[in-house]
């Protein structure tokens, strides 16, 4: 009877400290996650596209829903130059689901920006978008892809 017990309070006290393991590592993700989001949208919003473009891995891939893919921080860069000159702005990330490890985290999240304003009107953006991020060689995390779509 005490192997028994024994057994069972082991087989607890693996099953707590291996869920609060997986706890742990899905809110660190979530965090870092969160802190990359904010840099983007604030270099989005401050119409910065280089430093937007640096947020990216160098032979990043991208594909702005339109059918086409872009490659690398040149390409990102004038595509982000061109929604600045057309007046886009105010955008905003909201995490749907985010997972990975120390090495790869990916999200899915909902997207929208504003639009330059028409005869009053303020034009709204959104969608959703799904991103990659990997580890540079410095240990820095960059988007190795990233992908969306437009609902309007």
């Amino acid at each position: 009877m005490k192997s028994l017990i024994k057994n069972t309070l082991a087989i607890i006290t693996f099953s707590l400290v291996t869920t609060s393991i997986a706890f742990a590592e899905e809110m660190t993700a979530k965090t870092t996650v969160e802190s990359l989001n904010n840099t983007w949208n604030k270099a989005f919003n401050n119409s910065d596209a280089s430093s937007l473009a640096s947020l990216y891995a160098e032979n990043a891939v991208l594909s702005p829903g339109n059918g086409k893919v872009l490659t690398g921080r040149a390409e990102i860069q004038n595509l982000f130059k061109s929604f600045f000159e057309a007046g886009l702005k105010n955008h905003q990330l909201e995490i749907v689901t985010v997972d990975g490890d120390d090495e790869t985290l990916y999200q899915v999240a909902k997207w929208s920006a504003s639009g330059a304003e028409k005869d009053g009107v303020t034009v709204t953006y959104s969608g959703i978008t799904t991103s990659v991020f990997k580890k540079d060689g410095n240990g820095k995390w960059v988007a190795r892809t990233h992908i969306w779509n437009a609902g309007n």
